[in-house]
């Protein structure tokens, strides 16, 4: 057996295998009438086991990762080093030796430096420290060094402190404050960096996005409300063209230029979809419940906006498409099964050009794997793996392909010659073209499996305006079922 699946091997192994059996018989046996609960089978199913794998298979879950959390400053240290020191023995290494609280032995040595960019609070004993009312009022305090200091904690020894540290770990999928936290968040504000060991390491944007709850809340639901309008109009415009109804491509449709307004709509649609939702997060668990409720889960640190800046693909084109606008909730793990393979399996180099294809490979494919398993358990006459998956699958193509033009004008000197402004307008023109001609595949994909006919808001302005009724939820949502065993019953969702 390959020394890299002898180093893996350890007792969470039988875990893994009975999370892949009931995810896989999931995926195989459950439906569900509502299209969203029905796409959401096969997704959530493939993202848990490939989520699994990341964290106790790629990974090892008991050593690899650290978070930032609070520690109350001892009131006869005066330093940071006195404060390392009180701390040193407090947390127990898991192979038997201590650590100092901030650094977690690993097993071929050092653990490598986290990069610092999202910041948190949580406090070493789990006694949230609530926030000062002024956060509410717009000034969110910053600590004195002289009262407490943050740190890098590995797992915790104490049993609520543990439970929320993994739930944290498990549910946290952009690793905010963790030390697998990637780019495109932001680092910790000023107060936070100054007493984490490491402060030396670079933010990759600026600190502290959202000072006060205040901005927060104001900048998000701005969003929210100019985000659910738009989500009604394509509503509106969507169910004018038989093909968001699942009824095909060669029905005809009301649009000038069909199939590029199909592709167009499909792309605005899926955005303001998940960009809707994603802004709840902050609404709701910052903004309304708080840190009085969350605790220092409720930082507004923790709450940086999910989809990056158009400058990415002016920039970078493909690469920046799929890198740095594009929402990343799954790429540490897409990131990590690259590694396995690439790095740990095949014993590429990350800066060898075959081994960052080979990384950039399989992350598309287990992208594609995620949402051919969500066509496959949709209700609709779909084709999971010339639909969902070949468009994933063929996204690497042409970003090396992008990357091999740009290497080769370097190469020849054209690059330097040519002005800045033309090569953003050329990385634009190569998504546009890319993306025209591979879009199709996932926008007939996305329309036969019905996805279109959510309903994404209770009130719709654009159909009652039209006389078509404003209030469109209703119906059953979820009902308890009762199965002739016990463990055949639970809860079943109907709205969506």
């Amino acid at each position: 057996m390959p020394q890299f699946l002898l180093d893996s091997i350890n007792h969470l192994y039988p875990l893994f295998a009975l999370i892949i059996y009931v995810s896989v018989k999931a995926i195989l046996e459950c439906r569900s009438p509502a299209v969203t609960v029905g796409y959401g089978i096969g997704l959530l199913n493939a993202w848990t086991i490939l989520w699994s794998a990341t964290l106790i298979i790629f990974n090892d879950g008991r050593r690899d990762y650290r978070r930032i959390e609070r520690q109350e400053r001892p009131a006869e240290a005066s330093s940071v080093e006195e404060i390392v020191e009180n701390i040193q023995g407090e947390t127990s290494a898991l192979d038997g030796s201590t650590t100092d609280g901030l650094k977690l032995l690993h097993p071929a040595g050092e653990l490598p430096e986290p990069e610092l960019q999202p910041e948190t609070s949580v406090t070493g004993n789990f006694t949230p420290k609530l926030e000062s009312p002024e956060v509410f009022a717009g000034q969110e305090p910053i600590p004195s060094l002289s009262q407490e200091i943050y740190t890098w904690q590995p797992l915790p020894d104490e049993l609520l402190h543990r439970l929320d540290f993994i739930l944290d770990l498990v549910t946290n999928f952009r690793g905010l404050r963790w030390t697998h936290q990637g780019p495109g968040t932001y680092p910790p504000p000023p107060h936070v960096r100054e007493t984490l060991t490491n402060p030396e390491t670079p933010p990759s944007l600026p600190p502290h996005k959202y000072p006060t709850y205040r901005t927060l809340f104001t900048t998000n639901l701005q969003s929210f409300i100019l985000c659910s309008l738009t989500l009604d109009a394509l509503k509106y415009a969507t169910l004018l063209d038989p093909y968001f109804l699942g009824q095909g491509q060669d029905t005809p449709s009301p649009f000038p230029i069909a199939r590029t307004t199909r592709l167009v709509l499909s792309l605005l649609f899926t955005y303001t979809s998940l960009l809707n939702i994603f802004l709840l997060a902050p609404l709701v668990l910052a903004c309304t419940f708080g840190p009085r409720i969350l605790g220092p889960h409720a930082s507004t640190w923790l709450y940086p906006p999910f989809f990056g800046p158009l400058s990415s693909i002016t920039e970078k084109g493909l690469a920046g498409l799929w890198g740095g606008w594009w929402h990343q909730l799954f790429r540490y793990a897409f990131e990590a099964a690259g590694e396995f393979v690439g790095g740990k399996a095949l014993r590429l180099s990350k800066k060898s050009i075959p081994g960052s294809m080979v990384r950039v490979t399989v992350g598309f494919v287990c992208s594609g794997m995620l949402h051919a398993c969500a066509s496959y358990t949709a209700l609709g006459n779909t084709h999971p793996i010339k639909g969902s998956f070949l468009f994933f699958a063929l996204q690497p193509v042409g970003i090396i392909a992008q990357r091999a033009v740009s290497i080769y004008l370097k190469q020849k000197g054209y690059r330097e010659a040519i002005p800045p402004w033309m090569r953003k307008t050329g990385n634009v023109l190569a998504v546009l073209l890319w993306c025209r001609l591979t879009g199709p595949v996932i926008a007939d994909e996305f329309a036969a499996t019905g996805i279109w006919l959510y309903e994404p808001l209770p009130l719709s302005l654009f159909r009652g305006i039209m006389g078509k009724g404003w209030w469109w939820w209703g119906g059953e949502w979820v009902r308890w079922h009762v199965g002739d065993r016990w463990w055949r019953s639970g809860l079943v969702f109907l709205g969506g």
